[in-house]
This record gives structure tokens, sequence and C-alpha cells, in this order.
């Protein structure tokens, strides 16, 4: 993946008119505007009120932003803040940040402003969308937003400051599915997803259980074998099949949502947010929420699939197929695809009676029923994705990679990588 600094006007300039997307690449771009296309500035810290008693407090949601990198100069991590701010904390809904920020020191945008360390903010109410007031509980000299265990400090000290009944942990910045995600351009570090996964579950120990709503306001996060890796970390896992654009999460319609009601439990809280999102683009957007208890029955299914077709000849040279493979809905990172299109298109190659036909069936009824909580999929105009129904899946066009997959726990778990091989393999003759 190709990482660049843009050190001059003309290129923040060219960065204006054309990248809007939480891909994990400067190449990669998204059309929509920004809300807001100015740079706010963060105002003197000061010091926060009292947190409210454990017992009246429901909600703490920790935001960890990512913005060393186009999305902060740009002003897409400045503009997701003020919204915030918008709705700010309350007895019962504790919401902090924290964020680095790559930003342009000047009005002519002549030199980048490198951060120095991290700040962390309690985000209190303010309608002022200039500038960033809400006080400043900590500073860190560590600047790295792309270390993982960066992050679980800032959850950790978050949970200890800020206790509450329910917990909703966002990380915002480029994402890449299977990849990883949070690209650090100073420290070009990011978090790769079995160590992410590792980094939730220290979270998930310190905590003592699961966090309730785990979401990533990134590109191309929701895959089955990302989901996976958090499953035992988080109950609800809400993320996009597709690229996020530039503006990421409407954070005042879905806060302002909580803040309303914040008897809402992690489900609920997923259905806001892919609700909120859904209502705030026209086109080119996925987001969904799935439920995490139900991801081993997810594999189980899928591991029957999977047997199914390696036992019958002519369903696995559908299957296999490459022109069928090429067909199916894809996302912007081509070799994620989106699995429930997939099993369809596979059955439709098949006589009728067949177990792989009911083995799909049950595949798609249970990722329906049981795994996806909520989904949303805007009409593609610029993408090439026709369906998302809320789960991505990996599957190569012409190599596997195997050292990169198989790292991560869902190849341990399902049958999907010994598909894969044999799908490269039948390709080979």
């Amino acid at each position: 993946m190709k990482r660049t600094f843009f050190l001059t006007l003309a290129a923040a300039a060219a960065l204006t008119m054309g990248l809007n997307a939480r891909g994990a690449s400067f190449d990669s771009l998204l059309s929509d505007l920004p809300r807001s296309t100015s740079s706010p500035v963060v105002s003197s810290p000061a010091p926060a009120g009292a947190p409210a008693a454990a017992n009246e407090r429901e909600w703490l949601v920790l935001v960890f932003i990512n913005g060393v990198n186009d999305l902060g100069i740009l002003g897409f991590a400045n503009n997701d803040i003020n919204e915030m701010e918008q709705v700010g904390s309350s007895g019962r809904m504790a919401v902090v940040v924290e964020y680095g920020i790559l930003g342009i020191d000047d009005i002519y945008g002549r030199n980048l402003q490198f951060p120095r360390g991290s700040k962390t903010i309690y985000v209190t109410r303010d309608a002022d969308t200039s500038k960033i007031t809400s006080p400043v509980i900590n500073n860190s000299n560590d600047s790295d937003m792309g270390s993982e265990a960066n992050l679980v400090r800032f959850v950790k000290r978050g949970i200890r400051r800020y206790p509450a009944k329910k917990i909703a942990v966002i990380l915002w910045n480029h994402g890449n599915g299977r990849l990883g995600i949070s690209f650090d351009d100073v420290s070009k570090n990011h978090m790769e997803v079995d160590r992410l996964g590792a980094a939730l579950a220290q979270i998930r120990d310190t905590l003592g259980r699961r966090i309730d709503v785990f979401a990533t306001d990134a590109c191309l996060m929701q895959m089955a074998s990302v989901a996976y890796e958090f499953k035992d970390s988080a109950d609800v896992i809400v993320g996009s099949e597709e690229e996020v654009p530039g503006n990421g999460y409407p954070y005042d319609t879905l806060l302002g949502q909580l803040s309303a009601n914040t008897g809402m439990g992690a489900e609920a809280l997923g259905r806001v947010m892919v609700d909120a999102y859904s209502a705030s683009y026209g086109a080119d957007a996925t987001l969904s929420a799935v439920r995490s208890s139900a991801l081993p029955g997810f594999v189980g299914a899928l591991n029957n699939w999977v047997n199914a077709v390696k036992a019958d000849r002519t369903a696995f040279a559908a299957a296999t197929d490459a022109s069928l493979v090429a067909s199916t809905s894809r996302f912007s990172q081509k070799e994620s695809k989106d699995l429930v299109d997939y099993l369809e298109r596979v059955e439709a190659r098949l006589p009728a009676s067949r177990p792989v036909k009911d083995a799909g069936a049950a595949l798609r009824g249970y990722i329906s029923s049981k795994l996806v909580i909520r989904n949303a999929a805007k009409p593609a105009n610029r993408k090439t994705y026709t369906k998302a129904k809320g789960l991505a899946i990996y599957i190569p066009d012409s190599q596997y990679n195997s050292a990169n997959y198989e790292k991560l726990s869902f190849a341990g778990a399902s049958l999907w990588d010994d598909f894969l091989v044999d799908m490269m393999g039948e390709r080979l003759k």
C-alpha cells in the first residue's frame, strides 16, 4: 500500500480537491464533499469537571482519532470532534476522545504541522464549529497513533476515570480490511488485525467483560476474518464493507440519539449507528452491525457449506470458477467480496435439490437472521459493488496470501483458508 507525504501548498490543494475516503491509501478517493472545509484550531486546555458517579452514567464513548495523515490535513478529524461537541457529555453519557492530528501551520497551507504527542479531551457541549473547546484532560508525549498499545492505554484510562455501565470504543482512521487499520504517516506504524484483536482482549480482561460496541470509522473493515478476531472482546461490531467517505460517522446525530436515550443497549446503539450513517449519505456507503456471539455459529454454517461444495464436483467447479468470482460484488479492495452475493451466484449455477443449495440457504439465513443486526447499503454510483449484505470475505482473484491470512483466528477456526487453497489449485489445472 502506498503511503505518501504532501509537504507543499500545491499538493495540499490537490488533496483538498480529490481525497475524501477512509481507505488505507492516498490513492483511494471518494468525491463526497466534507461537511465543513475549515480546519478548526484547538483552544487552550481547561480542567474538566468532576465525572458523574458510576451509578448515574449509562454510557462511556471512547473515540481514538488518528489524524496523522491526509485526514488530519483536510480537517476531517477536527470536523468530527466539532460534531461531537454539538452534543457533548452529560451525567449519563461521557464522550472522551484521544487524537493526534497532522495539520497546516498557517492560513496559506505552506507547511505541515506535525503532532507533538497526542491529546485526550472530555467532550463538552459547544455550538462553535470553528474550534475545539473541550477541556484537555491528558497530554501524551507519545504521538504514535498507529500503536495498539496507545489505544489500550487510552481506553483503560478512560474506563478508570469515567466508569459506566456500557462502553463503546470507536477507532477512527484509514482502514484496509484484513491488512490492518490506523495508519500513522509519521511513525509509519499501523495496527494489524491480529494485534488489534490482542489489544481488545487486554481491554476485556481489564474490564472483566466484553466492551459493548466496537466500531471502526474506517474503510473496508467489516470482513468475516476481521470481525472474528474481535468476537470475544465486543458484543457488537460495527464496520463498513466498502470505503467510508472522509466525513465518516455523523457524530452529532448518533450521539444525539444516544444522549436522548442512554438506556439503550449495545444492539440498539449498533442499529442507531448504522441508520444514522445511512441517512447521512446518498450513495456509495455501506455499514453494518454484527452480533459477535453469533460468529461461532456462522463459522459452523460456513464450514458445512465448504464441506458440501468439496463433496460435489459440479458445485466445486462453479464455486471456483474465475468468471463467477470476478462477477461477485466486490469492494475497493478487490479481494474483499460480499459473502451473500457469492453464495447466491454459486447456487444459481446449480440444479435444484442439491446439498450445496441447502447449505448455502442455511448459511445465508443465519447471516441475515442471527449474525447481522442491521445493514445499510446505499447505491453504488462510483464503486464496484452491486450488493452489500453486511459481511465481506476474502476471495483472491489469482494468488492466496497465506502468510497474512493464516495468522488470523478465522483461518484456524474455519475451513475457508483450505477452500481458498483448493480454489487456487483448481485454477492451475
